[in-house]
Formats: C-alpha cells, structure tokens, sequence
C-alpha cells in the first residue's frame, strides 16, 4: 500500500487536472458508473451484475455523448471505469480515468490540449510528435511475427507490434490515420480513421477520436463488432438503444478523448508500477 505522503502527491496532482478544465470552461460532469447496456468493443471485457443485468462502465462515452445531444457542450469527467482481466504493472481491472469533449475541436486541437494537460502535470516541456499509423509499421515485420505466431489474428499481430517500449521517447507520440477497421467511435474522411493514441515514454496513456455523429453508421458499427464477439465466444452486452437516440436527435461536431489517470500520475512522480500510485 502507498504511504500517506506519495496519497498526497497524487491527490495534489488530482486538483490540478481538475483545475486544468476548470480553468479552461469546461463544465464537469458526474455520470453513473453502471448502466443497462454496455458497450461492444470486442477487445474489451466487461463486468456484469447478476440478473437483472446491468454493467459496470469501461468509460463514461455513452452518457456523456447523450448530454452533449441535450445541449451541453465542453464537458469533463474525472471517475473510475472497470474493465474485466486486465492487469500487470499498467493495468488495473478499475482505474481512474479523465474523459472530456469539445465541440468544433479537431483532432490535432485534442492533441494540443492533451499535450498542455501532460506537461502541466508532470512539469515537463514534451514536444508533440505525429505518426501514422503505415509509418509504425513500416519498422515492423508482420509477416515474421505470423511466422512466429500462426495462431493470432491480424489485430493481435498488430497490438503486439504497437506495444514498442520506444513509442514516445523523450516526446508526446500521437499514432494517427488509423485505418478504417479500426475506427472504433471515430469518424472516417478520406479512408482514414480520425482517430489518435498518445505514447510518452512506451506508456499507452490516451485514445481520442474526433468523434462519429451519424446514428445509422454507429448502429451498423455495433453489429459488427456484436458478430466478432460471437466468433470470439465473448458474451453478447445489450446494445445501448439510448445512446443511439441521442445520435439520432443530433450530436454536435467534436473531439473526444479517455485518458488514464494513474498512468499520468506514475509518469509525473516517476513510478514504474500502477499499485505505486494505488491504495489497493
């Protein structure tokens, strides 16, 4: 367990993230952390309540993108999100995590601001860097990593190729012009993915995306990510009709980002571990 005085480092660290928005006019929200439906991502894992079923939040997106539907505009929220099996020195099953959005934001406007919030936390002075997604692989041999893996996926082959301890050396690495396979909740211009992940140092911190608005898109994105969870044998999560409703009403035009907190916090006080800057 963490000792009283490395609580009150973080908890300083809490306040001035908090502040950062503030300061900003962004107006922070508080969002339930449990939910009648889930989301469908199939490389994520959700913890479920027994019967009748609801399930614990991998993020507070959902609720979030239905205020910004009823009117609300730069908003943030500072809370804990669950996702089942993952652990290890990065990773936690619960974490504390900062989600926000901000309308009429590009994608590079997000990644400035992540930026301003990273070195005003940990004090340094990163420069930003961009790179494309064909330029992360063009170090990488995927054909030899199959050889060595038959058994994997394509998607596995490329996690296992991203997860580069030199991602972000002595910089604020933004990886961007993901393809469209793997737009997630970004929009797609150009047959590319607006989408973004920042690495400082090897550490995965953020994935931001300027965000998809169109209704009937994200319904036939939820489909098929439901027919790979199928093929994966993963349990089947309860679409979010309501979160559909507020893209149907309208959505407005903006960049979103879930950045995780305790890895923020290990960077700025210079920890390796997650259970360093965790109670339990």
């Amino acid at each position: 367990m963490i000792n009283i005085e490395t609580w009150k480092r973080r908890q300083n660290l809490h306040y001035k993230v908090r502040n950062f928005f503030l300061k900003r006019g962004l107006l922070e929200v508080d969002v339930p952390i449990l939910s009648n439906a889930g989301g469908t991502d199939p490389q994520l894992d959700y913890f479920e309540t027994l019967p009748p079923t609801c399930y614990l939040a991998t993020s507070p997106e959902f609720y979030m993108k239905r205020l910004l539907a009823n009117g609300y505009r730069d908003i943030f929220c500072l809370t804990h999100a669950f996702r089942k099996g993952e652990s290890g020195n990065r990773h936690n099953c619960e974490f504390n995590m900062a989600e926000w959005y901000r309308t009429g934001f590009s994608a590079e406007d997000m990644q400035q601001e992540i930026l301003d919030l990273v070195n005003e936390i940990t004090g340094w002075n990163l420069p930003l860097k961009r790179t494309t997604w064909e330029q992360l692989f063009e170090k990488v041999d995927i054909e030899k990593l199959r050889e060595e893996h038959p058994s994997w996926t394509q998607e596995e082959l490329e996690d296992y190729a991203i997860s580069e301890p030199d991602l972000g050396k002595n910089c604020a690495e933004f990886i961007v012009n993901y393809p469209p396979e793997r737009a997630a909740l970004a929009k797609v211009r150009n047959n590319v993915a607006c989408r973004f992940e920042l690495y400082i140092n090897g550490v995965e911190l953020c994935n931001g995306y300027e965000e998809l608005t169109d209704a009937k898109e994200q319904k036939k994105r939820f489909s098929e990510d439901i027919e790979k969870r199928k093929k994966m044998k993963k349990p089947i999560p309860k679409i979010d009709e309501e979160f559909l409703a507020a893209l149907e009403k309208g959505m407005p035009e903006c960049s979103g980002v879930a950045l995780g907190l305790d890895r923020l916090y290990m960077l700025a006080m210079g920890k390796k571990d997650i259970s360093e800057v965790w109670f339990f």
